[in-house]
């Protein structure tokens, strides 16, 4: 337990200033930040290779190379959401870096479905395993990381303004992580008696699920305004502001959930308790982030085709 905390801290220590002082205003931390993603990306990418390679021995090579792609994935991502897409500009100009994204995505696979071929005793499995990884640890990781990069938008001029910005909307993310983990694991424990997916994880409850969604659910709301994310005006803005992010809050909950079960999912099926070992304590960077690489990329995704409704409308 000891080990645990003070490694955690040591993350948060880390961390924290990476994310909550305006990049904008320094860009070095900027850089930093996305310097770290694209380092934790390339861990997990090896920790899932090497988890894939416990049982398919032709991913010999492949499991160090697929790290290399996960992190130009990730900062293939970076330029795509800040130089990328910007739906004010009718100019197809923009599109442009998330295409690249496709591309790269593409003749990475190509390259190495061409190395699995060629290698001795390769079988199919390894060609799932390394989309997998690509996808999981490079693209979703990367969009994950693009979180910090937000900007600010409009949902209707002098009613209701959200500041989606870096740090207040990862402090809005893991605060969901954090209070579903928390009371899943709590209720479970003191009121759980059915289980949720014994085969895969035998110590979750649908008592602990429910309530690590309804408290998830609750704490998203809190966290809006207590990060002031959400600006509304009035008593009907006000309202407006917490049905919508009830729902929202509730379906990155539920993420969170769904996030963990993946990870065990994937564990179980391969024999290992951790994903790696370099936070002592934690496990790997697939242990510790799990739950919000999977909330991150669904509230990325929600973002964006509120951006894409919203303000297409206001245009």
């Amino acid at each position: 337990m000891k080990k645990r905390i003070i490694t955690g801290a040591i993350l948060l220590a880390v961390l924290i200033p990476l994310i909550i002082i305006d990049y904008q205003v320094y860009p070095i931390v900027g850089h930093l930040f996305l310097a770290v993603g694209i380092f934790l990306s390339v861990v997990a990418s090896y920790e899932m290779m090497r988890m894939f390679y416990s049982q398919y021995p032709s991913l010999k090579y492949l499991r160090f190379l697929i790290p290399v792609f996960s992190g130009i994935l990730v900062y293939m991502v970076y330029l795509a959401t800040t130089a990328g897409l910007d739906i004010t500009d009718p100019s197809e100009a923009n599109f442009v870096y998330h295409f690249l994204v496709v591309v790269v995505l593409m003749i990475f696979i190509i390259i190495s479905f061409a190395i699995i071929i060629f290698t001795k005793s390769s079988t199919a499995q390894d060609m799932m395993a390394v989309v997998l990884t690509l996808i999981y640890c490079g693209l979703i990781m990367g969009y994950v990381i693009s979180i910090r990069f937000l900007e600010t938008f409009p949902l209707r001029e002098g009613a209701i303004e959200f500041v989606f910005r870096g740090g207040r909307s990862f402090g809005y993310v893991y605060t969901i992580v954090l209070f579903t983990d928390t009371a899943a694991f709590l209720f479970g424990r003191k009121f759980g008696k059915h289980k949720l997916c014994p085969e895969i994880s035998p110590n979750k409850t649908v008592e602990g699920a429910i309530a690590g969604e309804v408290f998830g659910a609750a704490s998203g709301v809190a966290a809006v305004f207590l990060f002031n994310i959400a600006n509304p005006i009035g008593t009907r803005e006000t309202l407006i502001v917490i049905g919508g992010t009830l729902l929202v809050s509730a379906i990155i909950s539920l993420s969170v959930q769904l996030g963990d079960l993946i990870a065990s999912k994937m564990k179980r099926t391969y024999g290992i308790k951790d994903f790696g070992n370099i936070f002592p304590g934690h496990g790997g960077v697939l242990d510790r982030f799990d739950s919000l690489l999977y909330s991150g990329a669904v509230f990325y995704i929600i973002v964006q085709l509120m951006q894409l409704f919203i303000l297409g409308a206001v245009e």
